[in-house]
């Protein structure tokens, strides 16, 4: 979520720089604006409102004592915390809807992104390796997991249902095998592992951006508010949330294996062969806590 400190001080660049992920963010930038000048607005008149009372309720001591009439008195502080209950509910709906206006904007790009409006107008960076070129007609991966005996999505499908399968035999070795290097490599290379929980809460599927944006395509538990993990990404990155870290302990580098779970309907037919848009499946991820001026760099080496 972007710092509303930052939209502040920053407006015409951030909806410069959102407009050019090909959608028109102004009015919705406006808004946060609108909504964030009327909460400190209110801020502010509910201090003020709170500091009258607290002059008011000290002052009854000595005008008691001097035999004064009250009834004025303890009118106004009716009606001050009157009006103070309903600043704080004004406030309330105000940083509630402001927060999920937030929460629905994306980050700015970066400015070395190229614009574009589709994978046309995509940029060739680099180039590793070469594709290998075959002198027959390559089989897909799920005719290959079949006639090897090594995918097995039609049990699957029915201890389960559509969008899963069993890895069997040489399958399930290489899967693991395959998650054993990757996790093996990145250890070597200084990052931390962890076996992080398949479940989180609601905040910290929100400190990742996964809500409210793509709640529809994850699997909840409906009795505890939790969710099944779509990515190793939520709970490795919330190990840190409500904290600061020290400049020196960065780069901060973890590398977990999870499973995922998402449930995003894919079309039916091509996209729903294979393994690709599983309701679960394996991967390893790689987290970093690094320092803004480093980012840059730190990205690259992820490549």
């Amino acid at each position: 979520m972007l710092d509303i400190k930052f939209i502040r001080e920053n407006t015409l660049k951030v909806k410069e720089r959102l407009n050019s992920r090909c959608t028109d963010y102004t009015n919705l930038i406006d808004k946060v604006m609108e909504l964030d000048t009327k909460r400190r607005e209110i801020l502010i008149d509910n201090e003020e409102q709170k500091a009258k009372q607290n002059n008011v309720n000290k002052s009854i001591p000595a005008l008691k004592k001097e035999g004064r009439e009250l009834a004025p008195l303890f009118e106004e502080l009716k009606q001050i915390a009157a009006k103070i209950k309903e600043d704080d509910r004004i406030q309330s709906e105000t940083e509630t809807e402001l927060e999920n206006i937030l929460l629905s904007i994306p980050n700015i790009p970066d400015e070395s992104v190229p614009l574009g409006k589709d994978s046309e107008d995509n940029l060739e960076i680099k180039k590793y390796g070469t594709p290998t070129v075959f002198t027959f007609e390559p089989k897909t991966h799920w005719d290959l997991g079949r006639d090897l005996g090594i995918l097995d999505p039609e049990t699957a499908a029915k201890v389960t249902g559509a969008r899963f399968h069993f890895y069997k035999g040489l399958g399930a070795r290489l899967e693991r095998a395959v998650i054993n290097y990757y996790l093996d490599t990145h250890t070597s290379k200084g990052y931390t592992e962890v076996l992080p929980p398949y479940m989180v809460n609601r905040d910290s599927m929100r400190g990742t951006g996964q809500l409210p944006k793509f709640e529809d395509y994850a699997f909840k538990v409906a009795y505890n508010d939790y969710f099944l993990i779509p990515t190793a990404e939520v709970p490795v990155t919330n190990m840190h949330r409500g904290e600061i870290l020290r400049k020196s302990d960065l780069p901060i580098k973890y590398c977990a294996y999870s499973a995922c779970f998402r449930a995003e309907a894919g079309s039916a037919g091509r996209d729903q062969r294979g393994l690709i848009r599983q309701h679960q499946f394996n991967k390893v991820e790689l987290v970093k806590f690094v320092r803004p001026e480093t980012s840059y760099q730190e990205l690259e080496s992820l490549l």
